[in-house]
């Protein structure tokens, strides 16, 4: 070292100095002012030196000696107390300039020390040449093998030390064109602008711009993602990624099925599910170290996606949604918004649980549009015109893996129109129904559950379709309408634009309130097995099995038992919006016993035609009754001993008495048959009655004419009613059908057939 001292200013000049020492090497030249002398010795020296070609490696302070072309000091040393203070500090690397105050004292707790230090630029890799190994060694290794490339700008730093406290250490800096390493398996942000500091033992990375090149879908923009280890004191420390992503959907999902997430994996979906743009905002924890375990890691992340399509969720169905919000933890994801299957819509959220032995799976829950839309879009297709309006359903979808998917839905069918047209039903829209299908979305969908109702109608069953998804039959296990029908229906298709058949086996049909429609729609065949078809009261059908057409109503012929009991045949036919029923029986007396109107005839024929009118239940009938026997029956037998007609008295205790022809004509309502015009007629009486019948006591309220010896007595009939001859007796019977009440009046006899009208009540007049 060269150097020459002048005693005058007490100034020491230093030039060409060269120092070779095991901490490193430098050349310097600068001054050296004395002050303040005290035994010959100075307690105060202001020195300003410049280091050149400085190579300064204290053991163990840095991994290599970061070689600088510069150093400027201008610095002050004192000795009572030691202090040495350093006003400037200038050190140039390249087109870097760092700047540094401090002050460093001894004191008898020990050494304070303050540090600060700026520097304008320098590149990452050099500032952790310049890092010092023991300061902060955790930070240093993580911003050693985390931040690279770019500048670090405006880079502000300070170190204080204060005996029997923490050494504090602060640091802060901008940072532009870097490249950061935030996470072991996802790729690292590039062209990185930013700020961070450290506080507290605090360190954050701000990003404000920032791109991340995802495995698939392109750039990710990370502006406006912080990055935080809590605590470098601890090891390992608690690190925080609060993230603001801009991309494609499907880059997202790449990244997110990055290890430790493997979100799409876990869902078994592949990260190509959709097509659109995703704004992904959350939070991930997870401990700061090379390989932290799956468990550790903790994430909460919503996606706002935008414009969303896909034709991969719901295979050969096209998925659009204008916006969903996506929720994701390690708990599962959801996903919830409004979509678009095709033309049908829906509001709702699919939602995937990890690692839920309960709830295997993923499962869809929504609010959908009802409407024949939804029929057409899922393939579903039933007969046109059973559903028209709109509606709102609510659906579930059970999604498992290696099976279709299960789907149930219901709805009060509020807005819809729902119309079976083969028995004439229909739900307005304005009313509220029922609705519950539950069954499976695979190639080929299966309704295995259709439970429909409102308007007076209740049904439950299935529904079967083709291989192609067209509809093939309804099957209900019960289907009620009303009162007036209780039976199990199957409604089958038959080609294209042709109405469905009808087939009920079982259950119950009640005439008297029945609809079949008039509209004259086309219908198909209807085939019926009832177990019971109720005309009217007291009179049924019992073991009912017919075929009909429904088109303008109902119309066909059938076979049953009268009252469980005649056997009897027929026909059915539309009339007035209700049906008209025809009954023909070639035993007429065991029909007249089941019907309970006589319950000893016997033989003959019936022939009976009931066609409705007024309300319901109301039917006007004509009845014809050939070659029948009637034996025993109390009335009859009360009004021939009245009139002390000996043979034929003695003809009922025998073979009966015998009628040619019986005739009636009536009126027969829910409670009462009222009967205008009737007749029996035989060889041996002729009967002629008008009056009341009341069905449930059985109560009589007749009159009428009977002629003993008809076949002579019959040659004056043309001038009286059928049944009565030119000498007749007329009489009442009241009561009940099993103890009548007859009255006669005998010299009813020598009133004319002609004149009788004069003296009897009219008879019932069915047409008012």
């Amino acid at each position: 070292a060269y150097f020459t001292y002048n005693p005058v200013r007490d100034l020491i000049s230093f030039s060409e100095m060269y120092v070779q020492t095991e901490w490193g090497r430098f050349a310097a030249d600068g001054d050296a002012y004395l002050r303040n002398f005290q035994d010959g010795l100075p307690r105060a020296i202001l020195a300003q030196l410049q280091f050149r070609d400085v190579a300064v490696n204290p053991p163990g302070f840095f991994e290599t000696a970061p070689q600088v072309p510069l150093v400027a000091l201008d610095i002050r040393a004192r000795f009572d107390p030691f202090r040495i203070d350093i006003g400037q500090a200038v050190v140039l690397d390249g087109d870097s300039r760092m700047t540094g105050t401090g002050a460093i004292s001894a004191t008898d707790a020990g050494w304070d020390i303050a540090l600060d230090a700026q520097i304008d630029q320098i590149t990452p890799e050099r500032f952790v040449a310049f890092w010092p190994i023991p300061m902060k060694p955790r930070t240093r290794t993580w911003f050693a093998n985390n931040m690279t490339d770019g500048q670090l700008l405006n880079l502000v730093t300070g170190l204080r030390i204060k005996p029997e406290l923490p050494a504090q250490f602060g640091l802060g800096f901008e940072f532009a064109g870097s490249q950061i390493k935030f996470l072991r398996n996802i790729p690292p942000i590039k062209d990185a602008v930013g700020v961070a500091s450290i506080v507290d033992s605090r360190f954050v990375v701000s990003l404000d711009e920032g791109v991340v090149q995802a495995p698939q879908g392109g750039p990710m923009d990370l502006a406006g993602s912080n990055f935080t280890i809590m605590d470098l004191r601890q090891n390992p420390s608690p690190a925080v990624l609060d993230l603001r992503v801009d991309s494609t959907l499907t880059a997202a999902l790449s990244v997110l099925n990055q290890p430790p997430f493997e979100y799409m994996d876990k869902a078994k979906l592949p990260v190509t599910l959709a097509d659109g743009l995703a704004l992904t905002t959350g939070r991930i924890t997870w401990p700061l170290m090379p390989r932290p375990a799956p468990e550790t890691v903790l994430f909460n992340m919503t996606a706002n996606l935008r414009n969303v399509r896909s034709e991969t969720l719901l295979p050969e169905r096209q998925f659009v949604a204008p916006e969903l919000q996506v929720r994701v933890s390690r708990a599962g994801i959801n996903i919830a918004g409004a979509v678009q299957v095709g033309k049908a819509s829906a509001i709702g959220a699919w939602d995937r649980r990890f690692g839920d032995v309960d709830q295997p799976g993923s499962r869809v829950l929504a609010q959908v549009g009802l409407s024949q839309d939804l029929l057409d879009e899922f393939g579903i297709s039933l007969p046109r015109g059973t559903i028209d309006g709109r509606g709102t359903g609510e659906l579930s979808v059970s999604l498992q893996e290696n099976a279709p998917p299960a789907f149930s839905l219901t709805s009060d069918l509020q807005g819809i129109r729902v119309a079976v047209p083969a028995i004439s039903w229909v739900k307005p829209a304005q009313t509220v129904g029922n609705l519950r299908v539950e069954g499976s979305l695979g190639q080929v969908p299966r309704i295995d559950r259709l439970e429909v109702g409102g308007a007076g109608l209740q049904a439950a069953g299935r529904i079967d379709l083709t291989d192609a998804g067209r509809f093939q039959a309804a099957r209900f296990t019960r289907l009620r309408v009303g009162s007036w029908l209780d039976a199990p229906v199957t409604l089958s298709a038959r080609g294209t634009g042709q109405p469905v058949a009808v087939e009920v086996s079982g259950g119950t049909l009640d005439l008297r309130a029945a609809q079949f429609g008039t509209g004259g729609a086309a219908s198909g065949p209807l085939t019926v097995g009832l177990d019971r078809l109720q005309i009217s009261e007291g009179i049924a059908l019992s073991d009912f099995r017919g075929v009909f057409r429904g088109d303008g109503g109902l119309r066909g012929e059938f076979q049953g038992l009268l009252n469980g009991d005649a056997a009897v045949s027929g026909a059915l036919a539309p009339r007035d919006g209700r049906t008209a029923v025809r009954l023909r029986s070639d035993d007429a007396g065991a029909a007249l016993r089941a019907a309970g109107l006589m319950r000893n005839a016997a033989g003959g024929t019936l022939d009976l035609t009931l066609l409705p009118t007024g309300g319901a239940g109301t039917f006007d009938g004509t009845l014809d009754v050939k070659s029948v026997r009637v034996r025993d029956a109390p009335a009859i037998a009360a009004l021939l001993d009245a009139i002390s007609v000996v043979g034929l008295l003695q003809q009922m205790d025998g073979q009966g008495l015998a009628f040619e022809d019986v005739e009636a004509k009536f009126r027969l309502t829910p409670s009462q048959v009222i009967v205008s015009e009737a007749s029996a007629v035989g060889p041996g009486l002729g009967i002629s009655v008008d009056g009341i019948y009341t069905l449930a006591s059985k109560g009589l309220d007749l009159q009428g004419v009977v002629s003993p010896f008809f076949l002579v007595n019959s040659i004056g009939s043309f001038l009286t009613r059928r049944g009565e001859g030119l000498i007749g007796f007329s009489y009442k019977i009241t009561g009940n059908a099993d103890a009548p009440q007859v009255n006669v009046n005998p010299l009813s006899i020598l009133t004319p057939g002609m004149f009788r009208e004069i003296f009897r009540r009219p008879a019932p007049d069915i047409s008012q």
